[in-house]
């Protein structure tokens, strides 16, 4: 079972400069079989597909829950859960904008590890407190995507 680990946003991931003020970042990294793919588009696929079951219970848990506030849901007909907003050749960024935060997320690899970072932005008391039960939710979230991932 690959091992994943905290990490620094890449040195040379666009992530950073994809919101004027980042109030939360993190990243988690994995390291890849020898031989692996450094398409990050291949590891969306990856990440995103087949993935456990519970994760995709628990965003249809949060899409029912944040609807009545008008927050913005999931789109779960493509492969990142959310728009794909930058691709390149080592990185996909992906991420919305809403009325309590934006949050930007990136796959990143260098052909060694698979890195997936976020960042986010809070416009207000609301994002804050939105965030604050989501937290534990997205670290659990993001390590079991990348063990299944890269196993």
């Amino acid at each position: 079972m690959a091992i994943t680990r905290v990490v620094p946003v890449p040195a040379d991931s666009v992530l950073p400069a994809q919101l004027p003020r980042i109030d939360y970042r993190d990243a988690y990294a994995v390291t890849l079989p020898p031989g692996s793919s450094a398409d990050p588009e291949e590891w969306i696929r990856r990440l995103f597909t087949g993935s456990p079951s519970w994760i995709g219970r628990l965003m249809r848990l949060r899409d029912a829950l944040v609807r009545p506030f008008g927050l913005r849901t999931g789109d779960r007909r493509s492969a990142a859960p959310f728009p794909t907003l930058l691709v390149t050749d080592r990185e996909v960024v992906f991420g919305t904008d809403d009325r309590h935060l934006d949050f930007r997320a990136s796959v990143h690899t260098d052909g060694s590890d698979l890195t997936v970072s976020t960042v986010v932005q809070f416009h207000n008391a609301l994002g804050r407190a939105y965030f604050r039960p989501v937290r534990p939710f997205h670290h659990a979230l993001i390590r079991s995507l990348l063990r299944h991932a890269a196993s």
